[in-house]
C-alpha cells in the first residue's frame, strides 16, 4: 500500500510545472527583433502646417491691387501716398497721421480701413486690427486681402474655425495661392473638419506639386484615418522630392511594413543605404526586416553597416535573433548567427550572448555549458533573477538537487523569480517525499499569483499525505 504512494508524488512533481510554471524559454527575457511602426512619428508634429511669417504676409497687403479692389478717396490717397515711404522704416509716425483722419464726417474707405488696419498690426496691437479688417469686409465684401488678413490673425491665435473662415471667404474669392489653401487646410484639419481640409491640401498641392509640406499635411489625414493603401503615392512622391532626406526613407519602408510588404521595404531601405542616406535606424529597420525575411546574411550586413557608433546596437539585434532561433527550435540556424557574431565589449551584449549560449546548451540538454554560461553572468549580476532560475534547472537537470535547491533558494529572494522558484523547489520537495514542504511553497506561489491549478495540486497532496497516514 505505501510503495504504490510513494511513486505517486514523482507524478506530481512533473505535472506542476507544466501546468502553471513558466516556459525554459522564457527564463531570460525578451527574444527576436520586430520592427515597431509608427507611421505618424516620421512627421512633425505641424505636418502641413505653412512655414508662414503672418507679418510678412500683412505687411505685403499694404501694395494695393487695382482689380476687385476698393478705392480710397482722393483725401486718404493723398495721405496714403505721403505716409508710404515711412511705413516700414516708423509705423508708430505712419499710423498717427492715418489717425488724424477718424472722426471726419465722411466714412472712411474699405482700403484706408485696410491700411490703418495694418499698422496696428505693425504695432501690435491686434485686437484693434482685427476690427479695422472687419469694417473693410463689411464695406466692400469682395475685399480678398481684408479676408485674408482676418484669417491669418485667428490662424496666429490658433482659433482655427475663425481662421478657416476667412481663408475660405478669401479661396471663394478667387485666391488660388497654394499658400493661402495650406492655411486654410490646415485651419480646418485643427477644426476638426478633415473632410473639408483634406480636399484644401489637394488644392495646396495642384497649385504647388513640388512643396512636400502639403503631403506631410495629406498624409497625417491619412495615417489617423487609416488609409495607408492611399498614402503610398504620397510617400513615394515625397521620396522623389527630396531623396536625401533620410526619413523620408524611413517613412517609406515603415508604410510597406504596415501593409505586409516587407520585402519592398528592404529593397528601398537597401536603395537608401546605397545612396548614402540610410542612417541609423533606417539600417537597423533594414536588418529586422532581413531577419524576419530569413535573410541571416544580409541582415548581418546590415547590422554591420551601422558603423562604429552602432556596433553594439547591430550586435544586440543579432543576439536578440539568435534566441529567437533558439526559443523556436531553430538551433542549428542559430548556431550560423552566434558564429557570426564579433567578440563583445559592453556588458550588456556579452551578458544577451552568455544567456544566448546556455539557451542553446539548454535546448541541446548540454548541462554542464548551460550551468557554465549562466554562473558567468551571476559573477556579474549575482541576483540576476533569469540566470538564478536557469542555473537551478541546469543543476537540477544534471543530478546536483542540493545545489539547485540552494540556487532556487537565492531566486526566492528577488521578486521577479521569486513564484518560479517556489514552483521548483515543491518540485524538488515533492521529489524528495518532503510533503510539507512541498505544499508551504505551492501555498507562497499561489499567495504570490493566485491560480486554481496550484490549489487544485495543494489538495491532492494533502489528500495523498492523509491517506498515507
Amino acid at each position: 500500500m505505501l510503495n504504490r504512494y510513494l511513486i505517486l508524488p514523482l507524478g506530481f512533481a512533473a505535472g506542476i510545472l507544466s501546468l502553471v510554471g513558466q516556459s525554459d524559454s522564457a527564463l531570460s527575457g525578451p527574444q527576436a527583433p520586430e520592427p515597431e511602426i509608427d507611421l505618424a512619428a516620421f512627421l512633425d508634429a505641424d505636418a502641413g502646417d505653412p512655414d508662414v511669417d503672418p507679418f510678412k504676409i500683412i505687411n505685403e497687403s499694404m501694395n494695393f491691387r487695382k482689380e476687385r479692389e476698393p478705392d480710397m478717396t482722393a483725401a486718404e490717397f493723398a495721405l496714403y501716398e505721403r505716409i508710404s515711404t515711412m511705413v516700414e522704416t516708423n509705423a508708430a509716425f505712419a499710423l498717427q497721421l492715418l489717425e488724424t483722419m477718424l472722426g471726419d464726417a465722411e466714412e472712411d474707405s474699405a482700403a484706408f480701413d485696410l491700411a490703418l488696419g495694418n499698422l496696428y498690426y505693425a504695432e501690435q496691437r491686434i485686437d484693434e486690427a482685427l476690427e479695422r479688417y472687419h469694417s473693410a469686409v463689411a464695406k466692400y465684401p469682395e475685399f480678398l486681402r481684408g479676408w485674408n488678413n482676418i484669417g491669418m490673425i485667428h490662424y496666429q491665435r490658433e482659433e482655427w474655425t475663425e481662421a478657416a473662415s476667412g481663408f475660405a471667404k478669401a479661396v471663394n474669392l478667387g485666391d488660388r495661392d497654394a499658400q493661402t489653401f495650406g492655411l486654410l487646410a490646415f485651419s480646418m484639419r485643427q477644426s476638426g473638419n478633415t473632410l473639408a481640409a483634406e480636399m484644401a491640401f489637394m488644392q495646396a498641392m495642384t497649385a504647388n506639386p513640388e512643396d512636400p509640406n502639403w503631403i506631410g499635411g495629406l498624409l497625417e489625414l491619412y495615417f489617423t484615418n487609416g488609409r495607408h493603401a492611399q498614402s503610398v503615392s504620397l510617400v513615394r512622391e515625397m521620396v522623389r522630392l527630396e531623396p536625401q532626406n533620410a526619413s523620408h526613407w524611413m517613412l517609406y519602408a515603415s508604410l510597406l511594413v504596415t501593409l505586409d510588404r516587407r520585402l519592398e521595404a528592404a529593397t528601398q531601405l537597401q536603395i537608401a543605404h546605397q545612396l548614402g542616406v540610410a542612417d541609423q535606424a533606417a539600417l537597423a529597420l533594414l536588418g529586422d526586416l532581413y531577419v524576419n525575411l530569413g535573410l541571416v546574411p544580409e541582415a548581418i550586413l546590415a547590422y554591420e553597416a551601422i558603423g562604429k557608433d552602432g556596433d553594439e546596437f547591430g550586435q544586440a539585434r543579432l543576439i536578440a535573433y539568435t534566441r529567437s532561433l533558439i526559443s523556436e527550435g531553430k538551433l542549428a540556424a542559430a548556431r550560423v548567427v552566434m558564429d557570426k557574431l564579433p567578440a563583445a565589449s559592453q556588458w550588456p551584449q556579452i551578458k544577451a550572448l552568455h544567456f544566448a549560449g546556455a539557451e542553446i546548451a539548454t535546448a541541446e540538454s548540454d548541462w554542464s555549458t548551460s550551468r557554465e554560461a549562466y554562473e558567468n553572468i551571476l559573477q556579474t549580476e549575482p541576483l540576476n533573477p533569469f540566470a538564478l532560475l536557469g542555473l537551478g534547472q541546469a543543476l537540477r537537470e544534471s543530478g546536483d538537487p542540493d545545489r539547485a535547491i540552494f540556487v532556487f533558494q537565492s531566486a526566492l529572494q528577488v521578486s521577479e523569480s521569486e513564484h518560479r522558484a517556489c514552483m521548483e523547489l515543491a518540485n524538488l520537495a515533492l521529489a524528495d517525499r518532503r510533503f510539507t514542504t512541498a505544499v508551504d511553497y505551492l501555498n507562497r506561489a499561489d499567495r504570490l499569483e493566485p491560480s486554481s491549478a496550484v490549489r487544485s495540486q495543494i489538495a491532492r497532496i494533502q489528500s495523498l499525505v492523509s491517506s498515507i497516514l
